[in-house]
């Protein structure tokens, strides 16, 4: 298992055996929401360059909004690895970026796409409005990766999907944000449910993601109600800490 942060917020390099995967890379600028005026962020803490990724053997974008879906940062990457992406995400790198071929993500309870030797699949929150958070799960000889940046909550149906499997890192934020409900109501559910989550999966290790503390302008941010980590007083017995672009391997 390889896992490396490529940012301080919601990027990561994952690797299971031999096969390297980039999650929601943003690694380039500012990430916008619809317009600046309403929400435009940057990292606090400069990315890992481009030029030091390193091997990637695909790209995986788990939400539509534009930090996790950065259409500069693949614009950037150019040609290479094949991108999938959930069916939103695809619907806007379409728009974003014609000359990308992206493939869609399939769903965990109905089937699961073979990506480079590892089973890859998304999970959805049951409601049908925004915002709609999805979860990954990468999968290689019965060891996986959760990635859940905003969080989530399994139904019965994908607890059964990802029941076989030994879920050796969950990667989830530990921020509690909150915006009106005209605008989303609860965006991260924070530590608790990170401790909910890993009631539900088991996991050997935890790593939060989703946290920085960016620079920021907008409507978004003014309306807010933001609780940070600490980092040092998670609570979570699986938590393990990882502060810079050093990569973890075992």
């Amino acid at each position: 298992m390889y896992i490396r942060r490529l940012n301080m917020d919601n990027s990561w390099q994952v690797g299971l055996d031999e096969h390297r995967f980039l999650l929601d890379p943003w690694l380039v600028g500012s990430e916008v929401d619809g317009f600046s005026w309403f929400n435009e962020q940057w990292h606090a803490t400069p990315p890992v360059p481009l030029e030091q990724v390193g091997r990637c053997d695909a790209v995986l974008v788990s939400q539509p909004y534009s930090d996790h879906c950065h259409a500069e940062t693949l614009r950037r990457m150019g040609p290479g690895a094949p991108v999938w992406a959930v069916a939103a995400a695809r619907k806007r790198l379409a728009r974003e970026l014609p000359d990308l071929q992206v493939l869609e993500i399939p769903d965990a309870t109905e089937s699961w796409a073979n990506i480079c030797g590892c089973s890859v699949a998304k999970l959805s929150p049951a409601h049908r409005i925004d915002p709609i958070y999805h979860a990954l799960v990468i999968a290689r000889q019965g060891n996986a990766v959760f990635y859940a940046p905003h969080g989530f909550s399994l139904r019965p149906e994908q607890l059964r999907a990802v029941a076989h499997l030994r879920i050796k890192v969950l990667i989830t934020t530990l921020t509690h944000f909150v915006l009106p409900k005209i605008l989303g109501g609860l965006i991260n559910p924070g530590t608790e449910g990170a401790r909910e989550l890993a009631e539900q999966l088991r996991p050997e290790r935890i790593l939060n993601t989703h946290d920085e503390r960016k620079h920021a302008k907008g409507l978004v941010m003014r309306l807010a109600k933001v609780r940070y980590p600490d980092l040092d007083r998670t609570g979570l017995p699986e938590f393990c800490r990882l502060d810079d672009y050093t990569p973890l391997e075992w």
